[in-house]
């Protein structure tokens, strides 16, 4: 439903947005139970994006400058989304009522998955655990409702109890807090799904997709959350910005030549003989749902090479493995949401501590 009354206002700057939540709470009404997904974003300009979004079939309700309110038919129902786009970091920020189980995945991240251009911005188990201790820091009496959390084979970070062992625990209770930091030293799991009540009123659940639920409280509080996603986010995709695939004519035109120039991932450590079983066997996974294809294993400089299928969005890319990380080349057009969810996967199943470099 719409939930916001924009009227006649123009917005042209995020914390302009942010202020207008602020007040429309401190009119009495209640912004509970909204989600709020930031994305990343390729396109050049707003236009662009605008293009984007008509082209898949959602409809502009209301213009409010960088803020659109924009609809999309979903069965019997209308599902509204708005929409800010922060072009200073391209990042275009959804809100939503929609519901989580099937019309969030159904519209918005079946949206992102067809285009080439948007991603969500994937939070990783050590990035999840810092947002948590953060906030106790801050939040001495901060609490935790709910958690999932996961320790995988490659884990970096200590465990007392069987280190080796690929454990995930999920727990409900009013002293998650505490519980949660014993299982993370006594077995080593890192969050991967955090439902938390800040002393301010804020209630508030965030998952590894970036998906931010507000229970209830003061949602421009949240900002400060997302504004630091969008900083860890944005060398990431610098560095996928620079892969290139191009293919041109040679030899009076008869030949076509491609040229790919990849982007890397740096691993913690060299390279070592677990890397490959763990690409080969979790890479299909349905959390990630990429398909190996052909792949080989021929000099000791690149031990290991593969073409990748994205399940979601069918797009291809090609990965080399070398003695220090992986090199990603492009096949087609670079498709930022294959790449995003591909170093996710490779952060919990190869290298929790990987970077991008």
């Amino acid at each position: 439903m719409r939930f916001l009354n924009i009227r006649d206002k123009k917005f042209s700057d995020i914390s302009e947005f942010v202020e207008f939540l602020k007040d429309v709470q401190s009119e009495g009404k209640d912004l509970w139970n909204i989600q709020i997904v930031p994305t990343v974003s390729n396109h050049r300009s707003f236009k662009q994006f605008v293009e984007s979004i008509t082209e898949y079939g959602f409809s502009i309700v209301e213009d409010a400058g960088k803020l659109l309110l924009v609809s999309k038919q979903h069965g019997t129902d209308i599902v509204y989304f708005y929409i800010f786009f922060d072009d200073k970091n391209q990042i275009p920020l959804f809100l939503t009522d929609a519901k989580k189980t099937d019309e969030l995945p159904d519209i918005l991240f079946d949206y992102l998955r067809k285009s080439k251009d948007l991603s969500n911005i994937w939070i990783s188990p050590i990035e999840m655990k810092e947002i948590k201790d953060d906030l106790i820091k801050q939040y001495e009496n901060l609490i935790i409702t709910y958690f999932s959390a996961k320790r995988s084979p490659n884990a970096k970070f200590s465990s007392h109890y069987r280190p080796n062992v690929e454990r995930s625990i999920i727990y409900r209770g009013i002293d998650g807090k505490q519980v949660l930091d014993e299982m993370e030293f006594y077995y080593g799991v890192l969050p991967k799904i955090l439902e938390m009540k800040i002393p301010n009123g804020l209630s508030f659940k965030i998952d590894n997709k970036g998906i931010i639920t507000i229970r209830e409280g003061d949602i421009s509080s949240v900002f400060d959350i997302i504004g630091r996603l969008v900083r860890h986010v944005s060398p990431i995709k610098d560095a996928i910005g620079t892969s290139r695939y191009s293919i041109t004519k040679v030899g009076k035109k008869q030949f076509e030549r491609i040229i790919q120039t990849p982007w890397s991932l740096a691993f913690s450590n060299s390279f070592n003989e677990v890397v490959i079983p763990n690409i080969c066997q979790d890479i299909e996974q349905e959390e990630w749902d990429f398909t190996l294809l052909d792949h080989s294993e021929i000099a000791v400089s690149s031990p290991f090479s593969a073409r990748i299928v994205d399940n979601m969005s069918g797009s291809l890319f090609d990965i080399s493995v070398y003695g220090q990380g992986i090199r990603v080349y492009p096949v087609e057009k670079p498709d930022i949401g294959s790449y995003m969810r591909f170093f996710e996967f490779v952060l919990e199943s190869v290298d929790s501590m990987a970077t991008v470099g």
